[in-house]
């Protein structure tokens, strides 16, 4: 059985890679992912998430709403670069793109891979049904990061940190916690994923019909593969954010003018998970976790 998230990729992404091309080539002045450098090298853990969105100030206001976070800009830019900040600790950042007159395009959340190697990643990527859209690049304090499509179209990206990977501590509340794939095709993607990062593979049970490829790294589970019905129009990777509460946190997205795509159910993670869709069309998992309770596997 598959998980019915048809919805979750209704979005063209050409204007928004054009957008995330030009950005790369005159890119902002991007902090250090650590400050200090952490020394800690994790591939296979992602580590940044961005969003590219035509309605910048609109993403704020809701985001601020729903999560409580809030934005630094990083001066006058052609994309309005902007950076995510959760009680004061930086998380992730978000640009401005304006979709082309003819077609439909809405938000995109963009999760970034730590990789060894963002050039061996290209030619892995190439070698084996993917594509580039931004070739890896050196961004001054940030480091060396690339921008690719996997063989079913997802779109992810890969940085090797100059100031090192963030270690492995307790995700805060508001903090980005998980990543999941959603995909038709969860064995081709599975072996793709695993030729980038050293994967462990292992497969974890959803509900009684569904289950989730877990990708591990280094001890730790880092992403998943979840498999989608056919509706779904292409693949695409999904970030989750920690909240004290899914139903409260929902109530706040409404509110904002988003919806539920995946809604609470005693199934899935005991009612602590949900997958939801902003007033613009970017996709987002929210899930409630207690680490006295439980561990990620």
């Amino acid at each position: 059985m598959r998980l019915p998230i048809a919805i979750i990729i209704r979005t063209t992404l050409t204007s928004i890679c054009l957008l995330i091309t030009a950005t790369a080539l005159a890119a902002p002045q991007l902090p250090a992912l650590n400050e200090p450098a952490s020394g800690i090298e994790l591939p296979g853990k992602f580590t940044w998430f961005d969003l590219a969105t035509p309605a910048m100030s609109d993403q704020k206001a809701f985001y601020n709403s729903v999560f409580g976070w809030s934005f630094s800009s990083l001066g006058r830019t052609d994309d309005e670069y902007t950076l995510i900040l959760n009680k004061g600790q930086l998380i992730g950042g978000m640009f401005s793109y304006r979709p082309s007159e003819d077609v439909l395009d809405g938000a995109v959340w963009v999760a970034l891979m730590s990789v060894e190697n963002p050039d061996k990643s290209r030619q892995i990527v190439e070698a084996n049904g993917g594509s580039v859209e931004v070739a890896p690049s050196q961004v001054s304090l940030r480091g060396r990061h690339a921008l690719f499509r996997d063989p079913a179209g997802a779109l992810f990206g890969v940085l090797h940190s100059d100031s090192g990977d963030p270690p492995d501590v307790e995700v805060a509340i508001g903090e980005f916690f998980w990543v999941d794939l959603f995909a038709h095709d969860v064995e081709k993607m599975t072996a793709f994923y695993a030729l980038l990062a050293p994967y462990e593979v292992t497969s974890q049970a959803v509900t009684e019909n569904i289950s989730r490829t877990i990708l591990r790294a280094h001890n730790l589970a880092r992403a998943g593969i979840v498999a989608v019905d056919e509706e779904a129009n292409r693949s695409a990777w999904v970030p989750y954010v920690r909240v004290e509460d899914v139903v409260a946190t929902l109530e706040k997205v409404v509110e904002g003018g988003g919806f539920a795509t995946v809604p609470p159910d005693e199934n899935l993670l005991d009612g602590n998970l949900a997958v939801f869709v902003d007033p613009n069309g970017g996709v987002m998992g929210i899930v409630k976790w207690d680490y006295e309770g439980k561990a990620r596997q």
